[in-house]
């Protein structure tokens, strides 16, 4: 009877909305901080270093774990996986493809790497999304993307260190780069990986980190030779 309750429960409730991806394609998580914009009251401004680092530290530890993985990218508190199944004929995709697995266990051993290396009285939380990106065009334009992103965040974040937040409200890119200016501040001087994001690849028999990434759509060989 044991058997056969635990099969019926299985098909006809934990196996209800299981889905699985496709195969032979390519496919991006995405990890986000869950509330971070509460996480960070108090932290280092306008960019915290010991943040990015475990950030970092995180995309690492996640990156070995997960097959297929072919590079990360890293800005604000987010961090995009690709993964790939196509490249040998008996490539094997995380988890078989169930999506609920693989949201579910890259949120948590992201989660778990970042809070054991960041001090903090504080407890991170990241979620997680999966999706899959048909053609390769649209993969690099995907993580362009997020760059564009990142860089205006990235000058957000400096404007908002320097300027009272009424005093940005409805300011264009333009006019952010004016007030700053006008107060000696120039955010192209400021950290490439804060301004551009980060790279998590596999050279040389392991994983790290570059933090001297160029602009995407100004040097597309970088991406190229990143995407399979």
């Amino acid at each position: 009877m044991k058997d056969e309750l635990g099969h019926r429960m299985k098909q006809d409730y934990e196996d209800a909305l299981r889905l699985y991806l496709p195969r032979r394609s390519y496919f991006v998580i995405r990890i986000d901080g869950r509330g971070f914009h509460k996480f960070t009251v108090g932290f280092e401004r306008p960019y915290c270093r010991p943040l990015a680092d475990a950030l970092d530290h995180a995309a690492l530890h996640l990156c070995q774990e997960i097959i297929g993985c072919r590079f990360a990218y890293g800005q604000s508190d987010e961090y995009s996986f690709l993964l790939t199944d196509f490249e040998q004929e008996n490539a094997h995709l995380w988890f078989d493809g169930n999506v609920q697995k693989i949201v579910s266990v890259s949120a948590s051993l992201f989660t778990g790497a970042f809070n054991k290396v960041f001090q903090s009285e504080k407890v991170a939380a990241f979620d997680a999304r999966v999706m899959v990106i048909s053609r390769r065009a649209e993969v690099a334009r995907y993580f362009l993307w997020r760059q564009l992103d990142a860089s205006a965040n990235s000058l957000n974040m400096l404007a908002s260190a320097h300027f009272p937040h009424k005093e940005l409200v409805g300011k264009s890119t333009a006019e952010k780069h004016d007030m700053l200016h006008a107060k000696g501040l120039n955010w192209a001087k400021e950290p490439a990986d804060f301004k551009r994001g980060r790279i998590v690849r596999h050279t040389g028999g392991s994983w790290h980190t570059d933090r001297e990434i160029p602009i995407f759509n100004r040097e597309e060989g970088y991406l190229d030779a990143l995407i399979p």
